[in-house]
Formats: C-alpha cells, structure tokens, sequence
C-alpha cells in the first residue's frame, strides 16, 4: 500500500498534498507539521507533530513529499530526509504540462496548469506554483520557487534559493543569481546579481 508524508502542513503543504491526491498514486496521505495549532486533520487527513521525529515517522510512509515553502529551509529538510534515507519523491499535478525532455530534481512539486518545456533542468527541492510556464533550455539551481503566473522565458538560469514572485516575467537567456528575490509583477530585463531583490517594470534594485 503506497503512503505519503507530507512535510509542513500549512497553505503550501495542503497544496503538495492536494496534487498528490490528483495523482491518484497514494492510498493514504498524512502530514508533519511543526507549527502549534489545535487542528488534528487538514483535507481529512491527519497532522502529525513535530519536525524533531521527521526520521522516524518518515520511515512508516513509502514516500516523503516537501510541503514547506521558504526555500532554504525546505533544502535543509529535504538533506534530512535522504541522509535518513527516506524515498523523496516529486509531485507533478496532471494538470501540468511537462516535456519529456525535461529533468525534475528530488523533491521538487510543479502545480496544475503549470507548464515546463523541452530542454529544462530544475534542480532538487523546486516549486513551479501555479499556472508558471519555463520556457525551453532553462536551468534552475536547488531550492528555487517559481511563483504563480510567473514566467520564464527560454534560456533563463536561476541560482539556488532564489525566488520568483507571482506574475514575475523573466527575459530570454537571463541569468539570475543565488538568493535572490524577482518582486511580485516584476519584468526582468537585465542580469541579477546573487542576493540581490530587484522589482518593478523594469525590475531593478530600489532603494
């Protein structure tokens, strides 16, 4: 019998599992959160707690999804789990349009009617929110999350970490450093150097 734990249980987390559900490849689903709430079930299914004992509860599923969305801390809980030797796996919503010529790293969760095309390489621990397209021949470093309607155009490489906000435009063949933010609505048209925030249209650094 296939199981899933989803880690986080939060807006993000209820959207990993969610998409998992529309797979149809799991009969039983739970979450691990770490936040304090009265709640015991979020979409009927049931809240674990404490990330402390991510190890040994991992170990009761068959596989362990990624459901938290800050992006450094979702990398660090995804090193936990393949150092426990957990089964990571990735969530492709059915909605979502991915080429065949494409690599989705560990851990990564890409949401319904999103859309990657031929010749991208996202890293491990990726998110491609809702209804974002990347374009063909991108390349996205670990940990980076694609917000909703955002989109990449081809060519476009993006360090780890690094996160690009919803309706977010990024041009042909712009290379985007680690740790950076793209602002919600933000039009990339020029280089971004790693940690920097850059918004507005064009997306430049405001002070």
């Amino acid at each position: 019998m296939s199981s899933l734990l989803v880690i986080g249980g939060g807006g993000h987390g209820r959207v990993v599992a969610d998409a998992a559900i529309a797979t149809g490849a799991w009969e039983n689903l739970a979450f691990l959160d770490d936040q304090p709430t009265e709640a015991t079930r979020a979409l009927g299914l049931e809240i674990l707690r404490g990330f402390q004992d991510l190890e040994r509860v991992g170990r009761r599923f068959t596989g362990v999804a990624l459901g938290v969305g800050d992006n450094a801390i979702r990398f660090k809980l995804l090193e936990r789990c393949l150092e426990a030797g957990l089964r990571v796996v990735s969530i492709i919503h059915p909605s979502a349009v991915v080429s065949s010529a494409t690599t989705i790293g560990t851990g990564s969760v890409v949401f319904a009617q999103a859309a990657i095309n031929i010749g991208s390489v996202l890293g491990k621990a990726c998110i491609v929110n809702t209804a974002a397209t990347i374009d063909h021949d991108c390349l996205l470093g670990d940990a980076v999350h694609v917000s909703p309607g955002a989109h990449l155009a081809g060519a476009v490489k993006i360090g780890s970490r690094s996160w690009i906000g919803i309706g977010a435009c990024v041009r042909q063949c712009i290379e985007i450093g680690s740790d950076a933010i793209v602002g919600a609505g933000g039009v990339v048209v020029a280089d971004v150097a790693d940690g920097a925030t850059v918004f507005g249209v064009p997306a430049k650094v405001r002070i």
